[in-house]
């Protein structure tokens, strides 16, 4: 059953009045029809089954409440240095995919591509349908939220209880344990770090650690910028729901 995240202002009572991006995919894409069922997640996270009572309008009835629960149970803050080209866009469908619940987007000294806060800004409708059509495809309840372009000086908003950065260093140094160890621990968020194409330059990584932000190895091998983060919300959600 296709499932369709509802905006506030949408809801009336019992009733949804469809907004025009998800009316025409129904009418264009779905080719629904009066009578059709689709699920429906409300601002509050609650997901229900609503009925098509009226597909040229775009009016939809509450029937069902479903009982969900597919988030990970812990909040995941995944900072990340663009890439160059689309990989950040695949890098944004796959995290969703993987339960991020937010994405912060920073240049480093290193990063090749070059943008700026304004230029990044203007693509940020089309990240967040992304973000959107993910959580769909993957039965999320949220959506993750999409953080301004922001550089390392403004890492300290964005730590959690666990504070991990994916450092090549680490892994030539034959470091393996921080993270899997990190992951053992009692926590509720997370923050995980990972830099662009070029790494991270040594005074970065000891800005990081000022802020008690634990350099980790992800293995033997060294990950793409684009695997690194995929990689690391792989092994939390393993962790979280697969070892219990």
């Amino acid at each position: 059953m296709q499932r369709y995240f509802i905006d506030e202002n949408c809801i009336q009572d019992n009733y949804i009045m469809i907004d025009d991006y998800n009316h025409k995919h129904m009418q264009r894409v779905m080719r629904y029809h009066n009578g059709d069922q689709v699920v429906c997640i409300l601002p509050s996270g609650k997901t229900y089954i609503y009925e098509i009572i009226d597909i040229v309008i775009g009016k939809l009835q509450q029937k069902e409440e479903l009982n969900e629960a597919h988030e990970l149970d812990v909040f995941v803050t995944l900072v990340y240095g663009l890439p160059k080209n689309d990989k950040f866009e695949l890098v944004l469908q796959k995290a969703t995919e993987l339960g991020v619940h937010r994405i912060v987007p920073f240049l480093s000294k290193r990063s090749i591509i070059k943008t700026d806060a304004k230029t990044f800004t203007k693509k940020t409708e089309r990240y967040q349908r992304i973000l959107k059509e993910a959580s769909e495809q993957s039965y999320r309840q949220v959506i993750p939220e999409l953080m301004p372009l922001m550089t390392i000086n403004d890492l300290s908003l964005y730590l959690s209880d666990i504070n991990l950065v994916a450092y090549e260093e680490s892994s030539k140094q034959g470091e393996h344990a921080h993270f899997a160890q990190a992951l053992l621990s009692t926590y509720q968020s997370i923050t995980i770090i990972v830099g662009p194409e070029g790494g991270f330059d040594e005074s970065e990584i000891a800005q990081m650690e000022k802020l008690d932000i634990v350099p980790c190895s992800l293995g033997k091998r060294i990950l793409r910028s684009e695997t690194a983060p995929l990689y690391m919300l792989s092994v939390i959600g393993y962790t979280r729901e697969l070892m219990k």
